[in-house]
C-alpha cells in the first residue's frame, strides 16, 4: 500500500524528500494531500485524460449488438449538394412505407437493369489467406464448461444421468416447464418432484428448469445442482401428409451468424475439408447477400420475399401485427405433413425480434426462444465480459448444444425441416468460430452415420460476412462481407431421382446467386414449385429467384437477381482521385444528408462535421457496354461499337470519417449529371464502428436515428 501511495505522490510531485525515515508522517501527508487545490485540478486533468483514451480505444472493446437498420420511415430524399428536397412519387400520400420503399428500390433496380441486363457477374477471386485478412485473426481458446450437468433429456425423457446416479444417492429433483407464450413471454410451470432414476416426460414444453439435491459417497454434507435442460416434448404430432406425400425429402439448413465463405476457410478448415472432401459439397462461390444485416438474409430464405414485401410489424409501427401474417416456409411444411424446428440463440437480439414484434405463436413446432430467455436471464449472462461462462449452458457451449438438439431432432420420426442458426460464437468476434471446429465435424460425422445423407437436403451458411470489425475496413472485407458462406450437399435419394442434377447445381456454384435461390430451391427438392414467388424486377427475363437445380444463365446480373448496386460484389468499382471535382463533393453531400436526418432533433443532436475521407469509388460500366451502338447483323448476334457514351447517372461509394468523436459511415449514392447533384437513401448508409452511448439522449424517442445521432450533453 505503501508503495501505490508513494507512487501517487510522486506523480502529483508532492515533497517526499524528506519523509523516508518517517513512515508514519508519510501516511499522514498522503491522508492529506487532496485537500489542495492544485492537487484536485491535477486529478480532474488526469481523469479527464483517462476518458478521452478510453473513447478513443473504444473499436477495441466488446461490440455492442449489431444495431443495423434496413429500413427506415423517414420520406426518401434526394439530396442536391446544398439541400435535401423530398423524393416525390404520385399519389405518395396514398402509399405505406412499404409501397414508397418498394418502388423506390424496384426504380433503382429497374435503373441499373438498363446498364447492366445480361452482362454477368465477374465474381471476385478473393485469396482467403491474403495477409490483408489474416492478420485479424487471433488464437482464441476453447471454451470449456465448468461444472457437471445432474440432468439430461433426450427426445422426450429427462433423467439424472449415469455418473451422478453412481455418486450420489437420495436424489431428488424438481422440474419446471419453461412454457412459451408468445415471443416475448413465457411462464414456469409448477413443481413438480422426480426421485432417483425416475424419468420426467416433457408434455407442456420442450424445456425445463431442474434442480436437485442429493447426498454425494464421499461427503457428509448434501450436493445441490440446478440448471436447464431441453428435449421434444411427447404432445407433437404433426399432421397426416397428402396422399402421394408420405416420402418427400428432409431438409436441414445450419447456419452461423457473420460467416463468410472466405471466413469460413480460414477459421474452419476441419469443417470445410469435411464438406468438400467427405460430403463433396457444392460451395456457391457467386452467392450475395441481397441487403444489409441478417434478417435480409433470413426472410428471403424462409418466405421468398424481402423485408420491404411483408407487412410491416417493425416495433416502431403503431399497429398490432406480428411475424405470424408472414409466408413463413415452416407454416406451408406444417400443412404437408412435416416436423418443424427453428432453432435460435442470443434471444435478446433475434433475427425476427429485435427489431421486429416477433411471433404470437410459435413460428415452428419446436422453438427455443423461451429456452434461452430463461437460461440467460433475458440476456444478462451475456454481458458478463470476460467469463467464458456466457459461452456455455451448463456444462455444454451453447454452440454445440445446439448442435446436439438439431442431432436428436433429425432423429425423430416422420418428416423434417430444421432450420438452426448459431450466433454466439460468431456475433462479437468472428475469431471465436474456431473454437467449433472439430465439434461440427463430428456433428457431420454423425449425420453420416446415421443415415441422413440418403434423404436430406443440407445447407451450411453464413448469412454474411463480419461487419462490425477490422476486417471490415479492408477492400478484401468488404467483399467477403457480400460473400456469405452457403454450401450444399444433394440427398442420394435426388441424385437417384434426377441423374444429373448435382452437375448442374456445381455449375451453377460458378454464377452469382442470392437467398432468394434458395428458397426456390428447397421448393423445387420437396416438390413444391407451387409455392415459388414468379416475382422478377420490371425489364428482366428472369424471375428474382432461380432454383439451383436448373442451369442459371451467366450472363445473369446483380439487377435482374435483385441485388442493389450497394450490395453487390460483382460490379466494377474505380477509384476516384482525391484531384477529381467529385472526390470532395461526394464525402459533403453524405455528411450533409446525416445532418438533414438529424433536423427534426436538432436540439439534442450536433451537427457531424467531415472529419476525413478514407475512399470515393465510382461505379462504371465495362467498355463494351458504354461503346455499344446496335446490332451489327439481323440477329442481334454480333454489335456495333463506336465512341462510348456520356454516363448520365453514376454510382458512387464513399467512406467517411465525422466528428465530433469518430464516426465511420460508408454509403452509396446516386449522382446524376445533368442536374449536378446526389441521391441518398438511408437504406443505402452503413455505419461500420460501434457508436456506443453517442445517441442516448434520443435513443427511447428516435431509435432510427440512433446511429447518426451524437448527443450534445
Amino acid at each position: 500500500m505503501r508503495k501505490i501511495l508513494f507512487i501517487i505522490i510522486s506523480t502529483l510531485n508532492v515533497p517526499t524528500k524528506r519523509l523516508g525515515a518517517y513512515p508514519k508522517l508519510r501516511i499522514k501527508m498522503v491522508v492529506r494531500w487532496y485537500r489542495f487545490r492544485k492537487y484536485q485540478i491535477v486529478i480532474l486533468f488526469i481523469l479527464i485524460l483517462c476518458i478521452l483514451y478510453y473513447i478513443s480505444l473504444q473499436d477495441n472493446l466488446d461490440r455492442e449488438e449489431n444495431l443495423d437498420i434496413t429500413r427506415r420511415i423517414e420520406p426518401l430524399r434526394s439530396l442536391k449538394l446544398s439541400r435535401a428536397p423530398t423524393f416525390e412519387y404520385p399519389n405518395a400520400h396514398h402509399l405505406g412505407p412499404n409501397d414508397l420503399y418498394n418502388r423506390y428500390i424496384e426504380e433503382k433496380l429497374e435503373e441499373a437493369l438498363k446498364e447492366d441486363k445480361g452482362t454477368g457477374c465477374e465474381i471476385p477471386k478473393l485469396d482467403p489467406f491474403a495477409k490483408e485478412v489474416t492478420k485479424f485473426d487471433k488464437i482464441l481458446p476453447k471454451v470449456v464448461c465448468q461444472g457437471k450437468d445432474w440432468v439430461k433429456c433426450y427426445h422426450s425423457e429427462c433423467r439424472v444421468t449415469k455418473e451422478i446416479l453412481d455418486t450420489t444417492t437420495d436424489i431428488e429433483c424438481i422440474y419446471n416447464d419453461i412454457i412459451y407464450i408468445n415471443d416475448g413471454e413465457y411462464v414456469i410451470g409448477e413443481d413438480i418432484t422426480v426421485k432417483g432414476n425416475n424419468s420426467y416426460v416433457l408434455t407442456r414444453s420442450d424445456h425445463v428448469k431442474v434442480k436437485c439435491i442429493g447426498n454425494h459417497i464421499d461427503s457428509i454434507l448434501p450436493s445441490k445442482w440446478k440448471g436447464h435442460s431441453l428435449g421434444f416434448r411427447s404432445s407433437v404430432h404433426p399432421k397426416t401428409p397428402p396422399q402421394g406425400r408420405e416420402n418427400t425429402l428432409n431438409v436441414l439448413i445450419l447456419g452461423f451468424d457473420s460467416t463468410s465463405h472466405n471466413g469460413f476457410v480460414r477459421r474452419m478448415p476441419k469443417s470445410y475439408q469435411f464438406l468438400k472432401d467427405e460430403f463433396k459439397a457444392t460451395i456457391l462461390q457467386g452467392y450475395n447477400i441481397v441487403g444489409d444485416g441478417t434478417p435480409a438474409a433470413l426472410f428471403p430464405i424462409l418466405t421468398g420475399k424481402t423485408e420491404l414485401e411483408l407487412p410491416d410489424v417493425r416495433k416502431k409501427m403503431n399497429n398490432n401485427g406480428s411475424l405470424d401474417s408472414m409466408p413463413f416456409i415452416f407454416y406451408k411444411l406444417h400443412e404437408d405433413g412435416y416436423r418443424t424446428a427453428y432453432f435460435e440463440d442470443m434471444p435478446w437480439i433475434g433475427t425476427f425480434q429485435y427489431r421486429f414484434k416477433g411471433f404470437k405463436h410459435r413460428p415452428a413446432d419446436h422453438y427455443l426462444r423461451a429456452f434461452y430467455l430463461e437460461e440467460s436471464n433475458g440476456g444478462k449472462k451475456w454481458w458478463n465480459v470476460g467469463s467464458s461462462n456466457r459461452y456455455c449452458v451448463g456444462d455444454t457451449p451453447q454452440y454445440k448444444l445446439m448442435l446436439n438438439i438439431t442431432d436428436q431432432f433429425l432423429k425423430l420420426d416422420g418428416k423434417k425441416f430444421c432450420f438452426t442458426f448459431i450466433a454466439d460464437i460468431t456475433h462479437d468476434n468472428f475469431n471465436m468460430i474456431s473454437t467449433a471446429d472439430e465439434d461440427l465435424v463430428d456433428f457431420l460425422r454423425g449425420f453420416r452415420q446415421a443415415g441422413h445423407l440418403e434423404h436430406t437436403l443440407l445447407m451450411v451458411m453464413g448469412d454474411h460476412g463480419p461487419r462490425y470489425a477490422y476486417i471490415r475496413d479492408t477492400l478484401q472485407g468488404k467483399l467477403e462481407e457480400r460473400l456469405p458462406l452457403m454450401g450444399i450437399v444433394l440427398p442420394e435419394v435426388l441424385k437417384r431421382e434426377r441423374p444429373f442434377v448435382e452437375d448442374v447445381l456445381r455449375s451453377n456454384a460458378q454464377v452469382l446467386t442470392t437467398p432468394h435461390d434458395i428458397y426456390a430451391t428447397v421448393l423445387d427438392v420437396l416438390h413444391m414449385r407451387q409455392h415459388w414467388n414468379t416475382y422478377r424486377v420490371t425489364g428482366a427475363d428472369l424471375t428474382r429467384g432461380l432454383t439451383l437445380l436448373e442451369p442459371i444463365p451467366k450472363n445473369r446480373s446483380c439487377s435482374e437477381a435483385g441485388i442493389e448496386p450497394h450490395w453487390c460484389a460483382c460490379l466494377a468499382w474505380r477509384n476516384v482521385t482525391e484531384d477529381d471535382p467529385l472526390y470532395q463533393r461526394t464525402a459533403e453531400a453524405l455528411v450533409n444528408y446525416i445532418n438533414s436526418l438529424t433536423e427534426e432533433v436538432r436540439e439534442k443532436c450536433v451537427i457531424r462535421t467531415l472529419t476525413s475521407i478514407s475512399w470515393v469509388m465510382r461505379q462504371r460500366g465495362n467498355s463494351r457496354m458504354l461503346s455499344f451502338v446496335a446490332a451489327k447483323d439481323g440477329d442481334g448476334y454480333v454489335g456495333k461499337f463506336g465512341a462510348k457514351v456520356r454516363v448520365p447517372r453514376e454510382n458512387y461509394q464513399v467512406k467517411i470519417i465525422v466528428g465530433p468523436s469518430k464516426g465511420v459511415y460508408e454509403a452509396s449514392m446516386l449522382y446524376i449529371a445533368a442536374e449536378d447533384k446526389f441521391e441518398i437513401n438511408s437504406r443505402d448508409i452503413s455505419r461500420t464502428n460501434a457508436y456506443n452511448n453517442e445517441p442516448s439522449c434520443i435513443s427511447a424517442t428516435h431509435p432510427h436515428l440512433n446511429m447518426y445521432c451524437y448527443c450534445n450533453d
